[in-house]
């Protein structure tokens, strides 16, 4: 443990105080938010009112959501040993090529560097995910939130407060830094409280620059969440000039730094914060510690142990499928299912009526009830993961477009490990366009470090789900929107290799036409290769693309092998012809190839096989557009 051997008094939380503040002006990096947040940093830290000093991996946690201002928090971090064989001379240099600390957080940078942020509005979704997740395993510790009052117009933070509320999550404590500034917008500092208030909250006005009046508040407890309003100055301590200036969103002019004898304030601070805290000198000291890894996950075999398969020639939806049997089959294990409005389509609703939904009084229930609100559910799913559940996120696929800056900063960048499911992949639904999932999977193929799967029917859904889960690493599954027909058993599926992200369900030697597919179009384009073999004598290799991703990784002559070089090749799809056809060959051999695929917008609707003639995606139509052109 590493918590105060006595009470910091008021004196020794000043004298901390002044050594951080002087810490964010050497290092001059937003200077003013971050000279705004040192008092709120010195009480969460020092003051003995929380457990974040600790040593241990079971102290309380705090995410630092106003990222770009992070300095105060970085000069904790490297007293308390988080950066260790460095002198706060290095330590203010952070955001340098080569410095190990990045200009604003990265997970993993230091150990106690929780969630990336920078990407303001996503730290207190990140935050509801691990105290909800503390809550479902036990801990009993809480969770801090420290956000900006410019972060706070973001939208996102009121979805996550209205979560937090209704889940009761008594844990979350989050720190408004109420510096009246939110970049060159003024924002009145005295409204937070009743808006806070007005989302289920219970509210603290505090003084944001007495430490002992901030950690008096840290230390009440509630029965809700909770948020302080901390009210500040904008570069407190800077020259008068600018000091509270609306425009310090930048660094500042070195006339406007104080005239400080920089080493000696922060001497003083580390030598109070070693006296109270007696290990912080040998973890400086001491080699770099790990960030703390998570629990180990079974393998993709393990996980198919206990899943149950489908009959050849079943033909179930699998978005309705899925999720049903899936919490049901791994309900031993830390999962979290979710699925913001779309709890039936994903079939979870008849679970969550057997063990209920996630609450402050009923923790061990698996499936968390989400509002409608996708870019909250994406960071909260996040935050869950990092704290140890297995989150699965059920969207319909149109609507992660409103997830992509939550999925890029708070998953796939810092490689959270959390399966995301696209539901309705492809075309056809009652209510039309606004569903529809157009360009969607090409927009998240683009997000580098997230695994894209794509199953066609619901055995194959769970073999690629279970891959996903088994990885440790952010993973998309796109299902189809209809029932496509089962072609092989469970068993069978689970012995073939997953490694280069294709399938052949149909070959011919030496063959002269090859066509990529994934998802529901699999059964045209089978059908079409019989047509094409029959009719006009191709010899037809038909190659299943189960994750893009992978194919997309294959080595030249692996790709050359299964698309030779005399051959003509085709990718048919229900999404953008990109998505397939870029897996195409053709740039580096000068072969032929079409693009089958959907790149209108608006091409959604009912009834569904009016959608696929509309599109072109026929078995009639595609054979007659390969005909021509390969007449």
């Amino acid at each position: 443990m590493n918590r105060p051997v006595d009470a910091p008094t008021a004196t020794d939380l000043s004298t901390i105080a002044k050594g951080l503040r002087a810490f964010v002006f050497a290092a001059n990096k937003h200077p003013g938010g971050a000279s705004s947040a040192t008092e709120a940093i010195t009480a969460l830290f020092f003051s003995g009112a929380t457990t974040l000093a600790d040593a241990d991996q079971t102290k309380d946690r705090l995410i630092y959501s106003k990222g770009h201002a992070a300095a105060p928090w970085y000069g904790a971090l490297w007293a308390l040993g988080a950066m260790p064989g460095t002198t706060w001379e290095q330590a203010v240099g952070f955001g340098q090529v080569g410095h190990p600390v990045p200009r604003m957080p990265v997970r993993g940078a230091v150990p106690e560097m929780e969630m990336s942020t920078g990407a303001l509005g996503q730290g207190l979704s990140y935050g509801v995910g691990l105290a909800l997740a503390d809550r479902r395993t036990g801990r009993g510790t809480r969770t801090f939130v420290l956000l900006g009052d410019g972060e706070c117009t973001e939208g996102q933070v009121w979805e996550a407060a209205m979560t937090a509320s209704r889940l009761g999550l008594r844990n979350l404590v989050a720190l408004v830094d109420a510096n009246g500034s939110g970049s060159v917008i003024k924002l009145p500092r005295e409204e937070w409280a009743a808006r806070w208030e007005g989302f289920g909250w219970r509210t603290v006005d505090i003084d944001g620059h007495d430490a002992g009046a901030i950690t008096a508040a840290l230390r009440e407890e509630a029965d809700r969440p909770t948020a302080l309003i901390l009210h500040t100055i904008k570069g407190y301590g800077l020259a008068a000039a600018v000091e509270g200036s609306n425009t310090l969103s930048a660094d500042v002019a070195p006339e406007y730094l104080p005239d400080w004898d920089t080493g000696a304030l922060i001497d003083a601070a580390v030598e109070s914060i070693d006296r109270h805290f007696p290990h912080a000198p040998a973890r400086r000291r001491g080699p770099s510690r790990p960030a703390a890894a998570l629990p180990a996950r079974p393998s993709r075999a393990e996980l198919l142990s206990r899943v149950r398969g489908h009959e050849v020639g079943a033909c179930v939806v699998a978005k309705k499928t899925l999720g049903a049997e899936l919490a049901a089959e791994l309900s031993d294990g830390p999962m979290l299912w979710m699925a913001p409005d779309a709890i039936r389509n994903s079939g979870l609703l008849a679970r969550m009526e057997d063990v209920g939904s996630w609450d402050w009084q009923t923790p061990g229930a698996d499936v968390l009830q989400c509002a409608i609100a996708e870019q909250d559910a994406a960071s909260l799913t996040a935050g869950a993961a990092s704290a140890g559940l297995w989150p699965v996120l059920f969207s319909m696929e149109g609507f992660y477009w409103r997830m992509l800056d939550q999925i890029r900063e708070s998953i796939a960048f810092p490689q959270v490990p959390v399966l995301l499911v696209g539901t309705s992949g492809g075309l056809g639904d009652p209510l039309g366009p606004m569903v529809q999932s157009d360009g969607c999977l090409a927009a998240l193929m683009a997000i580098g470090g997230l695994e894209i799967f794509e199953a066609a029917d619901i055995n194959s859904a769970k073999i690629l789900a279970a891959e996903a889960l088994s990885l440790g690493r952010p993973a998309y599954l796109r299902l189809p929107h209809e029932a496509v027909p089962v072609r092989h058993t469970l068993t069978e599926l689970a012995g073939r290799p997953l490694h280069e992200g294709a399938w052949t369900l149909a070959d011919a030697p030496d063959p002269d036409l090859v066509i990529l597919t994934a998802g529901a179009l699999r059964e045209r384009a089978v059908e079409a290769a019989q047509t094409l073999a029959s009719r006009d004598k191709r010899r037809v290799r038909v190659l299943e693309i189960i994750s893009p991703t992978r194919f997309a990784a294959l080595t030249p002559g692996r790709l050359l092998e299964l698309i030779p070089a005399h051959a003509c090749a085709v990718s048919i799809h229900n999404a953008p012809s990109s998505v397939l056809g870029n897996l195409l060959p053709n740039a580096r051999t000068g072969m032929s190839e079409t693009r089958i695929g959907v790149d209108t917008y608006g091409i959604a609707g009912w009834p569904q096989k009016a959608l696929y003639e509309a599109a072109g995606l026929t078995t009639d139509a595609i054979v007659g557009r390969i005909s021509k052109e390969y007449a």
